[in-house]
């Protein structure tokens, strides 16, 4: 793990063309496919996470209860314009989405129809020792059309990114989007799904993940080259990265890069004690 180099303005995320543009586990919902022909097609990515086992029987992830698919805008659709949009926030004690904003996206007019729809979703609360409690959301919404197009889109983009508080090891050691424990949980876990064009010849793509402090402090946590399998429409990127010691509590972003260029991100919460840390005002600051 290194310290990022400094990076211009201009190089953070942003919802537009050509920029960039998710998280939870339970078991993840699959993308609607029962539409006919070129029709709106998104996807849940994650979100949830079923519960765990032993010392977590008390503590599992939210699940979600009333899910609303994503209208896939008019002039998009008929160009066949795909791609995604990268959605953060936080599923609150009732279950409701709270404070969700974009994070990236293939193109802009894909922003408003994500988040009208992400909006209206309502889970069943994620629970710690048995208590409901706020837990991170990073959300992705996919939309594809039905043809020999599907898939084509403009660069990588994540279609998916839980991240959990990791042991020493690397496994996971709570349901997606649960606080990282400073001083307990010393790795954080993250299971990328980047999202790629299908080509006809496997290639190599050149990832990077960069953890990016509540002030701005970025460091690099990955780096390496990932092989892209021929017609493959995804790749999967494990990251495990040891928590800093000087890293700061609060709401951190994980930003990704494929070849140089943005890929989106999501974010992860980070305190000594999460009981005590007032996330959602935290995150209503960013």
């Amino acid at each position: 793990m290194r310290r990022a180099p400094p990076r211009r303005r201009s190089d953070g995320f942003r919802a537009g063309r050509g920029g960039t543009a998710r998280s939870f586990l339970v078991p993840r919902a699959a993308c609607a496919r029962s539409d006919p022909g070129v029709k709106r097609a998104a996807c849940l990515l994650g979100l949830l996470f079923l519960g765990a086992t032993g010392a977590f029987a008390q503590t599992k992830g939210a699940e979600i209860q009333k899910y609303q698919e994503a209208v896939y805008p008019e002039t998009l659709l008929k160009g066949q314009q795909q791609g995604n949009v990268l959605l953060v926030g936080r599923i609150d004690r009732q279950g409701q989405i709270r404070d969700l904003r974009p994070l990236a996206a293939s193109f802009p007019g894909f922003v408003d129809p994500a988040v009208a729809a992400v909006s209206a979703w309502r889970f069943k609360p994620a629970m710690r020792d048995g208590k409901p409690v706020d837990i991170a959301a990073n959300v992705g919404v996919r939309f594809r059309v039905k043809t020999e197009k599907r898939g084509v889109i403009p660069q990588p983009i994540l279609g998916d990114l839980p991240i959990f508080p990791a042991d020493a090891s690397g496994a996971k050691a709570a349901p997606e989007g649960f606080p990282i424990r400073r001083g307990i949980d010393p790795k954080l876990r993250a299971e990328a799904v980047l999202d790629v064009e299908p080509q006809p010849k496997a290639r190599k793509l050149t990832v990077r993940a960069e953890a990016t402090s509540p002030t701005g402090r970025p460091y690099i946590i990955f780096e390496s080259p990932v092989a892209v399998p021929a017609k493959a429409a995804d790749v999967h990127v494990a990251v495990v990265a040891p928590v800093g010691a000087d890293w700061e509590e609060g709401v951190w972003t994980l930003r990704f890069l494929a070849d140089g260029r943005e890929a989106g991100g999501g974010q992860f919460w980070l305190a000594r004690d999460p009981s005590r840390f007032d996330f959602a005002a935290a995150l209503r600051k960013q």
